[in-house]
């Protein structure tokens, strides 16, 4: 078979494709905003796009010239993983990873093999339009440039060129101050710390971002939170944000720590320093989740109850352990590409920190939170605990959601959130606000009768 073929290039991109941009190849119910994952969970076989359908002969060439080795794999190889990628095998995804997006992340990026423009225009030629605002953000290829933003040297260039309301907001309300993490000392570490005028009677709410994210993902929670009277603390943990990643990145590369231990170590540091032994309402939101219960089970001493929200702990948006280390480097290379073209979700203003590509790449080789948190740890968690899941969540299944009130001790009620995926705290943050506020200031959260505010 001719590698160079019709037949090849549709193949070809095919399955890399399903890869490099995952809502190319998932014909989804409706067209929604996308909320990327490690691995996509495909629910369905992906369909092989046809040759008619995209230049093939330009699509095959651009693919072999960026993607070195894949003309010496082997073509029953290469065709036996793309069909059992196209029955949603995490496996083969991993094996695709590898075959397609393999090498050493740093001496890709040096080469400018992700400065690929063909690609780049493929995948956004595809990209319905409902999805580019989730990559780009509204009108980001209209209209003239916008005055740039007067931030702290810290935050960089790109969160300069932020316009929309609530991210300038959020951005404007980051501070960053040096917090001491036992394994590793000082760690310069992003934060938001808000303080309602009228405080409600109610413990401080804390919230944690998800994978390779920031306190930006929960810009449209904070002011409902603050105008209920509850006090918002929030942290940008290792993969994420501004925080400075090197302190956690040298000593897990090196083998000196693990990291759901050193980022349970910074969650604590920081909530000390922030509330001394008060209690908190602790918010994680996908990976996030898996964060949140690890602290909840290890530390209810400082946690009053529980929000998960499309938590990672009961299943992940990965193969295991073994293959997601196996898959480090090519994950992080796909990471590094989307982050070249401007296709990882908006708003991504941290892809430039220093460090960003190498703590995804150390974090990936740990194997994950799969290593510490799955069914025996959830089962120890104590604290009453409200489960919110968008109903249409394409990341994680909604079964989830049902196997935590089975397995957690005290789960007080799931509440599935309409019109809302994986990321409901964007996609329908007025619900997500609202069922936060019910829950953290209930007297009794088993009395609590309110019914939540419409979408």
């Amino acid at each position: 078979i001719d590698l160079r073929s019709p037949m090849a290039a549709s193949l070809l991109a095919s399955a890399s494709f399903a890869f490099l941009h995952t809502p190319t190849l998932i014909r989804p119910a409706a067209a929604q905003p996308l909320r990327p994952a490690l691995f996509p969970r495909l629910a369905q076989p992906a369909a092989l796009l046809l040759p008619e359908q995209l230049p093939s002969a330009l699509v095959a060439d651009s693919l072999l010239d960026s993607v070195g080795g894949v003309a010496a794999a082997g073509v029953g190889a290469v065709l036996l993983i793309a069909l059992l990628a196209g029955k949603g095998n995490m496996a083969s995804g991993a094996a695709l990873m590898v075959l397609f997006l393999g090498g050493d992340p740093d001496e890709r990026d040096a080469s400018g093999a992700n400065e690929n423009k063909l690609l780049k225009e493929f995948a956004l030629s595809i990209t319905p339009s409902a999805w580019k605002k989730a990559y780009q953000g509204e009108g980001a290829e209209d209209g003239e440039p916008a005055a740039l933003l007067d931030l702290p040297a810290w935050q960089g260039e790109e969160a300069r060129e932020l316009t929309e309301p609530e991210a300038v907001t959020c951005v404007q309300q980051m501070q960053l101050a040096p917090i001491t993490v036992p394994s590793v000392g000082p760690v310069e570490t992003c934060y938001l710390s808000l303080t309602p005028e009228a405080p409600a009677e109610a413990p401080p709410v804390m919230l944690i971002h998800g994978f390779d994210s920031s306190l930006l993902e929960f810009r449209y929670l904070t002011q409902p939170l603050l105008d209920a009277g509850l006090r918002v603390e929030a942290m940008e943990w290792w993969s994420g944000g501004f925080t400075a990643r090197a302190p956690f990145t040298e000593a897990i590369s090196a083998g000196k720590a693990e990291p759901w231990d050193l980022i349970r170590e910074h969650q604590l540091a920081f909530l000390k320093r922030q509330l001394g032994d008060t209690k908190v309402t602790l918010l994680g939101a996908s990976l996030g989740g898996a964060v949140a219960l690890d602290f909840a089970a290890t530390h209810p001493e400082c946690v009053d109850r529980l929000i998960l929200m499309d938590a990672g702990g009961e299943s992940y948006a990965q193969p295991d352990p073994f293959l997601t280390s196996l898959a480090a480097d090519p994950v992080t290379n796909l990471f590094q590409w989307r982050a070249t073209n401007g296709l990882l979700p908006y708003p991504h203003v941290w892809a430039k920190e220093e460090g960003w590509r190498q703590a995804l790449q150390a974090y990936l080789r740990s194997g994950g939170y799969q290593n510490r948190v799955s069914e025996p740890l959830i089962r120890t968690v104590p604290q009453p605990t409200l489960v919110l899941w968008g109903e249409e969540d394409d990341v994680l299944p909604v079964e989830d959601a049902f196997k935590y009130q089975e397995h957690l001790p005290d789960c007080v009620r799931v509440e599935l959130i309409p019109d809302a995926q994986h990321a409901p705290a964007l996609e329908n943050p007025a619900y997500v606000a609202d069922a936060i506020v019910r829950f953290a200031t209930a007297a009794d959260v088993r009395e609590d009768t309110r019914q939540p505010q419409p979408a």
